[in-house]
């Protein structure tokens, strides 16, 4: 009599990794080598090629973002006046962010002002004694021990008041320096925005410690990419430098295309429910992946998107009349070779094909080696051949 597979399950169960094989019957996406379950999942070439009546589009949420991060800091030797921005605000090259306070600095010029004045005025009386003392000096006219002695004298006087001019003339020049770099920072009191983005963060000054050594953060737009999640059941449903579609939510018609070009399992949320719109009746682990744009004409930050596996946004191609695969499917061997991963008997192997015609916009290739009944694996670096393979679970009958 006939028995559902379930039984299999159950058995498997018993030897671990019956997860990821149950989890596969319902998907045609290949697994990555497993340390613990040892498998390859392999579809058939008619349902990866959605010509079966099982097949179904993966579909997920994303989120538009900027790929880069920049970060404001804020001098911890000025006083901050005022804040011009808060946390999801939209910047553009030149906007004022923050300003600070600058009345210390005109009173610190005032003084420094005052400073050089007396500084002035002190030259002037070495002057006058320089004047005096070299006076005195020609009056002395004769040669006596005497004389030479007040000479002399006069002239070490005259030599020191030279030096302090010197030493006052370069207390001017500091204090003007002073002054110049007042000025600079009283003209430069506004901090503008160096990129166009989105303010994520801004930090609380009265409270350094909560900062990570940026004032404000910028998210910046001027390159976008989308950020999805995908649950820890199918995880492996998805693939680095996999091709995508981007469509909108509220106008079908729009779409933009791009490949996964991260998969970020180290990073976990664990919650029923998110931003992106994904809803769960129970808590399950979720974990970031991220999409490279073609192109990011006409979308904007923060833009909710349907993330779709594959090129769907190309014209639909009737599969039925020849052998074909998605070009991403295609691996190469040493010799630049095309083959298919396949399974043989429960067990991985290279199948060597013939490239026909090229459909660039299904990214499809016509090929010839293999039938419509062919269980392939997506190519990973490291497949070999002679791994377990594992399929869809179907019925038993004994």
């Amino acid at each position: 009599m006939k028995k559902k597979i379930v039984i299999i399950l159950i058995a498997l169960l018993l030897v671990g990794g019956a997860g990821a094989f149950a989890y596969h019957q319902f998907s045609n996406k290949a697994l990555p080598v497993s340390d613990e379950i040892g498998e390859i999942y392999v579809s058939s070439l008619d349902d990866i090629m959605g010509t079966g009546s099982s097949y179904t589009q993966d579909v997920f949420m994303g989120v538009v973002e900027g790929q880069e991060t920049t970060s404001i800091t804020k001098s911890t030797e000025r006083e901050l006046d005022q804040i011009f921005v808060a946390e999801g605000d939209v910047v553009e090259v030149g906007t004022p962010l923050f300003s600070y306070k600058t009345d210390s600095l005109e009173n610190e010029n005032v003084q420094y002002g005052f400073d050089i004045e007396g500084y002035n005025l002190t030259i002037e009386d070495y002057t006058k004694q320089i004047t005096k003392l070299t006076a005195d000096y020609d009056k002395i006219k004769g040669q006596s021990e005497e004389d030479k002695t007040n000479r002399e004298d006069i002239l070490n006087q005259i030599d020191g008041l030279n030096t302090d001019i010197a030493i006052t003339q370069n207390s001017i020049k500091q204090t003007n320096a002073k002054i110049e770099d007042n000025k600079r920072k009283i003209s430069n009191s506004t901090v503008s925005s160096t990129v166009s983005g989105i303010i994520t963060k801004i930090s609380d000054d009265t409270n350094p410690y909560t900062s990570d050594g940026s004032f404000i953060t910028i998210l910046a737009s001027a390159e976008m990419r989308v950020k999805g999640q995908i649950n820890e059941q199918n995880v492996y449903a998805i693939n680095v430098d996999q091709p995508v579609t981007l469509r909108s939510r509220v106008d079908e018609t729009k779409t933009w295309s791009g490949i996964i070009t991260k998969i970020d399992t180290e990073t976990k949320q664990e919650e029923g429910g998110d931003y992106y719109g994904n809803n769960s009746d129970s808590a399950s682990t979720k974990y970031p992946f991220y999409v490279t744009l073609d192109s990011s004409d006409g979308l904007m930050m923060g833009q909710h998107l349907y993330i779709e596996l594959g090129n769907t946004a190309a014209p639909e191609m009737d599969f039925s009349d020849g052998t074909y695969i998605y070009d991403y499917y295609i691996a190469y061997d040493e010799k630049g070779n095309p083959f298919l991963w396949v399974d043989e008997k429960g067990r991985l192997k290279k199948a060597s094909i013939e490239l026909g015609d090229y459909y660039e916009e299904q990214m499809v290739y016509a090929i010839s080696g293999v039938d419509k009944d062919t269980l392939i694996a997506y190519p990973m670096e490291d497949m070999a051949e002679g791994m377990k393979t594992v399929s869809e679970i179907s019925e038993v009958t004994e």
